[in-house]
């Protein structure tokens, strides 16, 4: 099972708009779980100090947009604070630049497609 938890904010600048995406992952991994969780938020994210606000699955992802009021996330660690390699549950931030019919400026690489259903979610 893979778990996306994340915090996403968007910036309106002229004609296009920058989509800021932070995503809890394991260095540079996804987040996975071995076995498959009946319920992913009382199992996996709340024990972690994770609290969602709205949840989502895209094919085998399963994407927790997170409650910003309720989760300290700043008493996480931020990838660069983590050693290289790292397996470790650490922020990754994403910055997304799109017109405002919601068109990518620069197409986003094959091995972070996982990004586009929260742009999906999210883009009104």
């Amino acid at each position: 099972m893979r778990l996306l938890p994340y915090t996403y904010s968007s910036l309106k600048r002229g004609d296009k708009l920058l989509h800021i995406l932070r995503i809890l992952m394991e260095g540079k991994q996804i987040w996975t779980e071995s076995s498959v969780l009946t319920n992913p938020v009382q199992e996996a994210l709340e024990p972690n100090g994770l609290y969602v606000q709205q949840t989502f699955e895209h094919q085998e992802n399963h994407y927790f947009c997170l409650d910003t009021t309720k989760t300290d996330i700043k008493s996480m660690y931020d990838y660069k604070e983590c050693e290289p390699k790292t397996d470790m549950l650490c922020w990754n931030t994403f910055y997304i630049i799109t017109d405002l019919n919601g068109i990518p400026w620069i197409d986003i690489p094959k091995e972070h497609t996982y990004l586009k259903p929260i742009l999906k979610a999210h883009y009104v």
